[in-house]
């Protein structure tokens, strides 16, 4: 048997190679036409069209608004497993200089989501080309609007997960903080929960020269953001990690007027569930005593976002004998930490109800100068080295999850 899954890992890994011209070329189509959360119009039927021309017709699209599904049977086998990728890109404005950048201003695949649609199209392909070594099917999930959208919600309300029944499913995702051509792994929690905060502190607007007339609500969001990251460093488990990050702040109007308004508005990550509750009593009740204390009033508004992200044990076994088959295992790092990122994928997990797990393609390579984190506008990697393996690992781990 360890034979034989090796021959079918080297089958699998050959048949990524000969496809890396492919690779390469999805990839950079789809970086250079980036759509937005929900909008992922053109892509979808760019990913429809080259299906088509893979031989593979199982489509259904529109599913969530916007997302594919396309099944790939196997020779034999009943069981049904799915692959996932996302495909929507970021608000962000292309500083890469590449000759394949976003020809849409404003618009960038900084998150990764164009390697993920390549990988998860070449997996497609070597699945089809060798339906001997697929006891099953799989079922590849092209999703929208994971920037912020919940595309994979919809997704499965909308029914990817059924007609066949996906049994597990697992995705990839980029890391710019591993090593380029590396497979890692991640066990337990991958992705934390997240949250939006929306903080208002209401104070009483005076002249400048009289602050004892009123109520200065900038001073007062100066102590808030303090008292936040103090409740954080010495109140609670520094073990149990979590961040509260605001990203903007606004209030005032004149140079010589006390603000009688700020808003606050950020993010709360949490890996833990007693964290994130200690958290949120916080916010909603000690931190309204602190600013009532300083004469203000506080309004608190949380929107609940992603849950974590906990991958499933087996299909992280699934995905690590994946990658010892193809990349090999002196290119799998396991121990990952988890990220604070979100992941909309954990909705795989727990609404969809089936085992999920997510794994990391390194892209980090100082020398070749693709150093740039996830998210900023000159984030890049070697689509030439990365996507055939990343392709490999994908269309293996689905062989494993269906015990081939």
């Amino acid at each position: 048997m360890a034979a034989s899954k090796k021959n079918t890992g080297a089958r699998v890994m050959a048949a990524a190679l000969q496809l890396t011209d492919q690779l390469v070329g999805w990839r950079r189509h789809i970086h250079r036409n980036p759509e937005p959360s929900m909008q992922e119009h053109q892509t979808a039927a760019y990913v429809v069209d080259e299906l088509a021309a893979l031989g593979l017709t199982e489509v259904r699209t529109g599913v969530g608004e916007t997302g594919v599904t396309c099944l790939v049977r196997g020779a034999k086998g009943r069981k049904t497993v799915g692959l996932r990728a996302d495909m929507d890109a970021l608000e962000i404005l292309e500083q890469t200089g590449a000759a394949y950048a976003s020809e849409i201003p404003g618009l960038m695949h900084a998150c990764g989501h164009d390697a993920h649609v390549a990988c998860l199209l070449g997996a497609g392909a070597i699945l089809a080309g060798m339906p001997d070594a697929l006891p099953g099917n799989v079922k590849l999930v092209f999703q929208p609007g994971e920037e912020g959208s919940g595309g994979a919600l919809k997704m499965i309300q909308d029914g990817c997960l059924q007609n066949p029944k996906v049994s597990a499913i697992a995705c990839l995702h980029v890391a710019a903080d591993a090593p380029s051509g590396y497979v890692a792994t991640v066990r337990g929690v991958k992705n934390a929960q997240t949250d939006e905060i929306n903080l208002t502190i209401h104070g009483v607007s005076s002249h400048a020269a009289r602050p004892d007339n009123g109520v200065d609500a900038i001073s007062i969001a100066a102590q808030v953001l303090i008292a936040i990251q103090q409740f954080i460093g010495r109140h609670t488990n520094a073990l149990d990690r979590k961040l509260v990050t605001f990203g903007t702040i606004q209030g005032g109007t004149r140079r010589n007027v006390l603000s009688d308004s700020v808003t606050l508005v950020g993010t709360m990550r949490t890996l833990e569930t007693p964290g994130r509750e200690a958290l949120l009593r916080f916010l909603q009740k000690d931190l309204r005593k602190i600013v009532s204390a300083m004469g203000g009033k506080l309004t608190v508004d949380i929107v609940e976002g992603y849950p974590p992200l906990v991958n499933d044990d087996g299909v992280v076994d699934q995905i690590e004998a994946a990658a010892k088959a193809t990349v090999g295992a002196e290119k799998l790092l396991t121990g990952r930490k988890a990220g604070l990122g979100g992941e909309d994928f954990a909705y795989f997990g727990t609404v969809g109800a089936i085992p999920a797990a997510g794994f990391c393609l390194g892209t980090y390579d100082e020398q070749k100068g693709f150093t740039a984190s996830l998210h900023t506008n000159r984030f890049d990697f070697d689509d030439t080295l990365c996507l055939p393996l990343g392709a490999a690992c994908l269309a293996q781990t689905a062989i494993e999850m269906l015990g081939g």
